[in-house]
């Protein structure tokens, strides 16, 4: 708070200084001049609504539906500034004219605008594949210490969902849904165009004020040049590099503070203690026992008599703070370019002994040698420290009696509320030094290239990307924490080393064959090599508890010892062509052929085709009298690609320890783990997919449509054994998947005045199905059939929820049929008898719903007027089924642990919602039926308002740039589902922030 209140005196003292100093004095009157003219396209079309404002002023006006305007304009040398949507501006000198007549020219930069895609660039009009792309203020307005976080709702069809409000923790991210039911669905990650190795964890460690752009490859034509690893989606991300001119140096900081995003509805001291009378009753319509019969614990009678109420959830929620800081110096000269930047971002938790920090370093480094050669590098150093703290936190938060006492007469925590020995005092694990779980990242980033142009047109370009990363976990639990409840402490270490390495050979050909042909070949040879090794060792027993998990070599007992190795290499071969012809027939192809360690002998290769065509058709003469359409493309693609995402070694046989009896004396022995597959090979996903891109109306609308079908077969599918066999399960090659959906995306510039109003609209809205299609077992006829063992269901989502259907609560006059259908009683649970047999048994159970949701998108409003910007940002989710851990752990009814506070069933409150508290039930029966919700969701992501101060006020602070904002995140939202957060099932809140920053560039 106190950065905060720093920063905006800062602001405050800026402005003052502005109003303060003395300004010149006024010029002398100039004569005024009568400018009149009239504006038009290159075929002569007058155009309506074309700016016309004077150079250095803010006197302008409009073109009329004739396209004439009259201004008037001062000054020695006047000069009128003209724009125009969808056309380059233009600056034209008056000199003694006082009447002009000015052609606007189509501006091409939107279509010839680079786009990154693998292995090269393309302008954005020769594009063929599905690609989005999100740029770096994007990216940067958001304020999170992942990308990928800002990357939410902001690009059709990619589905993020948040990890909660744990400081630190890693989205998820799904790519046009998930195709793998056994193998991961994770997308590749590519940074300067080295794929990396560590997965999701290769963006934690990218600060995102360091990157440029990131492009999403969608579909198979996009991906398939990256062969195994493009099967869930690419993500490519470019950093920020040098440029020759002027040094800039930049700043970029906030400061923000935290606070849940919502509390949960839990029982307070007189409301628990109604709920544990009812829970006593003698059966369902008996009496209730005496309170002295009912609560046995002194301290409950005490706070009953009292009216003592505690509400452990508001104590160990509280605020927490949020900064980021990033100083960056950019520039260079014609030869040598360069980019360095420090960073250091800081998460203090919502609960105190959780939070999250990181330091980041970065050089990008370009230097041309000679007219030849090219080299440079990137390097990116970074340090982080995570936090992780307890989940019995929160857990014990919400389960804890509210009659019980937190602390002790002399103010220190009391570990046990109650002299119930399972719930201990939460605020226990939050106590300096009491429970740490600290990981520990560095991590060392540093891809190096050489370029060769050989002749013309004809690059060679080799890099290679090693990639370095330690991980450390330290954990220490002291005596009275939930995990010992008074028992001895305990510490563990983990020691993780990741070294990996990308060694790539690019060979490029780019000709133009007279005016019509454009013809584009590029060739690579890759190499990937993996190595982890991993330590762990705990102990039990520490003599004194300050040492933590530093010294654990002094521990009375000493506890698990574990090491492993892990390997893995892939070589890679790729050609692709591209051909264009007059810039409106488009055609890409290429092929990957890769090969994977982790396969069987006669199964590491495999090879991945991929084709897509375009038609400009919107540069086609018979579009020329079209004149609401600038540009139309019609795009088709078909692609394969491979997925090797399981463990190392899973195709061979292997052994695990086991621990037995050998006449009285234990024994260790060995037994099987995973039985070997020699014929284990790909899983491979065919995509299909269909686009339509457009721009209209002189760029005021822009966007693009897909339609995608993905199919995969021969997944690795861990298929379940038989017990007698020695093994639980063996990986195969079985079943098959489908994705298919629809995608739409809208750019909108509704009010563009250069000088005043202005108003842009970004949305997008996608849609996808999962569906398996084949699994292992089949009936005798041959067909397939559903794995209900597994959740798995033939022509049903990934992740079905399989379940029976309640329908209310038994009422007391249903005591009959209550216990000849399912042999309960009034007050439990009601099921749905789907098949009608009169009674209820596993044949009555349905698909009650899955996690991919009907559709889900975002828009974003951008408002603007002279220096003064908001920014509207809204995120939503509709569709998806809720199956709540969060419910099912804190909805118990048992009369023993604090409870959500519902409306439950009693003989003198005939609920349909929740069943009657039942001492001797700890979980009602048919439990899980509480716990679906639809998890429909609307978000309000991000508010930020901004002030692009004066430049003549900015240039007396010796800057070119200075802006200020304030911004609010994660601030509302809409569902019907009662938790911290509809987006997350998870014991963290989520939280909200209000920050303050400022962007400065000398």
């Amino acid at each position: 708070m106190q950065r905060l209140l720093l920063l905006c005196l800062t602001a405050g003292c800026a402005t003052l200084m502005a109003v303060s100093s003395p300004l010149p004095p006024p010029p002398a009157e100039l004569p005024v001049i009568l400018i009149t003219g009239v504006i038009t396209d290159e075929s002569g079309e007058p155009l309506i609504g074309a700016t016309v404002i004077q150079e250095g002023t803010t006197t302008g006006t409009v073109t009329d539906v004739d396209g004439l305007f009259s201004l008037d304009v001062t000054g020695e040398d006047p000069h009128l500034v003209v724009t125009y949507t969808g056309y380059a501006s233009q600056i034209i000198q008056l000199g003694n004219l006082t009447e002009v007549k000015i052609v606007m020219l189509e501006d091409s930069e939107t279509l010839d605008e680079i786009v990154v895609v693998g292995y090269g660039i393309q302008r954005k009009r020769d594009v063929t594949a599905s690609i989005s792309s999100l740029e770096s203020e994007q990216i940067t307005e958001i304020a999170t210490a992942s990308g990928v976080q800002a990357m939410q709702g902001q690009v059709a069809g990619v589905d993020i969902v948040s990890a909660g409000g744990r400081p630190g923790a890693n989205p998820t991210i799904r790519i046009r849904g998930r195709r793998s039911l056994s193998a991961g669905n994770d997308p590749l990650f590519v940074i300067d165009g080295i794929p990396q190795t560590s997965g999701t964890n290769a963006i934690a460690d990218i600060n995102p004020q360091d990157i440029e752009s990131m492009e999403i490859l969608k579909d198979a034509a996009g991906t398939a040049i990256y062969g195994s690893r493009g099967a869930n989606g690419v993500v490519l991300i470019t950093t920020k590099r040098g440029s020759s001119g002027r040094t800039i140096v930049s700043y970029d900081g906030y400061y923000g503070v935290t606070s849940p995003l919502n509390t949960v509805d839990m029982m307070n001291g007189a409301e628990f203690a109604d709920l544990k009378r009812e829970s006593r009753r003698l059966g369902w319509n008996g009496t209730i026992p005496s309170d002295e019969e009912v609560f046995l614990d002194p301290t409950e009678l005490e706070s009953i008599a009292q009216g003592r109420s505690t509400d452990f959830q508001d104590l160990v929620l509280g605020t927490g703070n949020q900064m980021n800081h990033q100083l960056s110096v950019r520039g260079g000269s014609e030869s040598t370019q360069f980019n360095i930047s420090l960073g250091y971002f800081d998460e203090q938790g919502i609960i105190s002994n959780m939070d999250f920090s990181r330091y980041t370093a970065r050089v990008n480094l370009d230097q041309t040698i000679s007219d030849v050669f090219q080299a440079g590098i990137s390097f990116t150093a970074s340090n982080s420290l995570q936090n992780f703290g307890s989940n019995a936190t929160v857990g014990e938060a919400l389960a804890n009696n509210p009659l019980g006492i937190p602390y002790n007469e002399d103010g220190s925590v009391r570990f046990l509320p109650t002299n119930d020995g399972i719930r201990t005092n939460p605020l226990a694990e939050i106590q300096p030094n009491a429970y740490l779980d600290e990981r520990r990242v560095t991590r060392l980033f540093a891809p190096v290239y050489l370029k060769a142009r050989i002749t013309p047109g004809l690059t060679f370009t080799t890099t290679f990307g090693p990639d370095i990363r330690y991980y450390r976990r330290g954990e220490f639990r002291a005596s009275l924490t939930n995990d010992n409840r008074g028992g001895p402490s305990d510490a563990e270490t983990t020691n993780v080393q990741d070294f990996g390495y990308t060694w790539e050979n690019l060979l490029t050909y780019n000709k133009d064959f007279g005016a019509d042909h454009t013809l584009g070949l590029t060739g690579l040879q890759s190499i990937q090599s993996f190595r982890q090794e991993d330590f762990r060792n705990s102990v039990l027993n520490l003599p004194y508890e300050d040492q933590l998990f530093y010294n654990i070599g002094t521990a009375e007992v000493k506890g698990d010892l574990f090491s492993n190795l892990i390997e893995w290499k892939l070589a890679s071969f790729m050609a692709r062509a591209n051909y264009s012809y007059k810039g409106k027939y488009l055609f890409q192809a290429s092929m990957r052929a890769d090969g994977s360690s982790r396969l069987a002998e006669g199964n590491k290769w495999a090879y991945f085709p991929g084709v897509s065509l375009g038609w400009r058709i919107g540069a086609e003469p018979f579009m020329a009298g079209i004149d609401f359409i600038n540009d139309l493309k019609l795009r088709a693609s078909y692609g394969e690609v491979g997925n090797t995402a399981i463990d190392p070694y899973q195709t061979q046989g292997s052994l695990q320890r086991t621990v037995y009896a050998w006449g009285e004396s234990p024994a260790f022995g060995f037994a099987l783990q995973d039985i070997p597959n020699p014929n284990l090979g790909w899983e491979v996903s065919k995509t299909l997919n269909f686009g339509v891109d457009f721009d209209l109306l002189n760029g005021r609308f822009n966007g693009s449509i897909e339609l995608f079908r993905t199919n995969t077969t021969d997944l690795l599918l861990a298929r379940n054994l038989p017990p007698t066999s020695g093994y639980g399960s063996v990986f195969q090659n079985i079943g098959s998947t489908r994705t298919q959906g629809a995608e739409f995306t809208l750019g909108a510039a509704l009010f563009t005045q250069p000088e005043g109003f202005q108003w842009s609209v970004d949305f997008n809205i996608s849609r996808y199905t999962e569906e398996i299609t084949e699994l292992a077992l089949r009936d005798e006829d041959g067909n397939p059939v559903d794995d209900v063992g597994n959740g798995w269901f033939i022509g049903e989502s990934i992740t079905a929820f399989y379940d029976y259907r309640k329908i209310g609560i038994y009422q007391a006059d249903e005591a009959d049929i209550a216990e000849v259908r399912e042999a309960k009683e009034p007050g439990e649970i009601k099921l749905d008898d789907i098949d009608g047999d009169g009674v209820i048994t596993p044949d009555d159970r349905l698909v009650i719903g899955s996690e991919v949701p009907d559709f889900l998108g975002g828009i974003t409003n951008r408002f603007s007027y002279r220096g003064l910007e908001l920014t509207v940002f809204v995120f939503f989710r509709q569709g998806q089924t809720i199956s709540s851990r969060f419910h099912n752990g804190n909805n118990n009814l048992f009369g023993r642990y604090n409870n959500l506070d519902v409306d439950y069933w009693t003989i003198d409150n005939p609920s349909n919602a929740n069943p009657r508290p039942n001492e001797n039930q700890e979980r009602p029966r048919n439990v899980s039926t509480l716990t679906y919700f639809d998890g429909s969701f609307v978000k309000l992501r991000n508010v930020q308002l901004g002030y692009n101060l004066p430049d003549s006020f900015v240039g007396r602070l010796g800057l070119s740039r200075l802006r200020v904002y304030m911004s609010g995140q994660n601030l509302w939202f809409a569902s019907k589902y009662d938790s911290f957060d509809p987006e997350i099932d998870d014991v963290i809140p989520s939280t909200k922030i209000f920050l303050g920053g400022i962007r400065a560039t000398f």
